[in-house]
């Protein structure tokens, strides 16, 4: 399974674009110098790719994987950074959600693996069938090596 953060992230930076370039229209050739009208699309350019465009690639380039086996976050543009989560180290699978998170459909989903660590994946849509299926991935990772039958020794005085 291949996810992202929630786009919701990305509402603000579409609004900021819509009204730069609301802005940049309304304000050509209205300015009182000749050198303002000139450099009104540059300064809305530069806006926009400061305050719409990179918010939007940083959010591209943040992915999650589940795979059978492990939790791949893999992030960054220029230099990726890819952390691993293994599976049959997982413990307890849990959701965290805040009152924006629920009108918006999306959580957190934490992994605890006790002295492994912890992983979140935060932002998740849909967290609670994502908690499902990496509890079911941790179960079946974890359920062939605790299958095995154990003899229980009588307690001795």
């Amino acid at each position: 399974m291949r996810l992202r953060r929630s786009g919701r992230r990305l509402v603000w930076p579409s609004l900021l674009f819509i009204a730069i370039c609301g802005a940049t229209g309304y304000f050509w050739q209205r300015l009182p110098a000749p050198w303002m009208n000139t450099a009104l699309p540059i300064v809305a350019a530069a806006l926009v790719v400061l305050l719409c465009f990179m918010p939007l690639i940083t959010w591209a380039n943040r992915v999650t994987l589940i795979t059978t086996r492990r939790l791949i976050v893999k992030q960054g543009f220029v230099v990726r950074q890819r952390t691993e989560f293994v599976l049959g180290h997982g413990a307890q699978v849990t959701v965290r959600r805040n009152a924006l998170q629920l009108l918006a459909g999306g959580g957190d989903v934490i992994v605890h693996a006790g002295a492994a660590g912890t992983m979140i994946l935060r932002d998740v849509p849909r967290p609670k069938l994502v908690r499902r299926a990496v509890s079911d991935l941790i179960g079946s990772a974890v359920g062939t090596a605790s299958m095995r039958p154990t003899t229980r020794r009588p307690f001795v005085n």
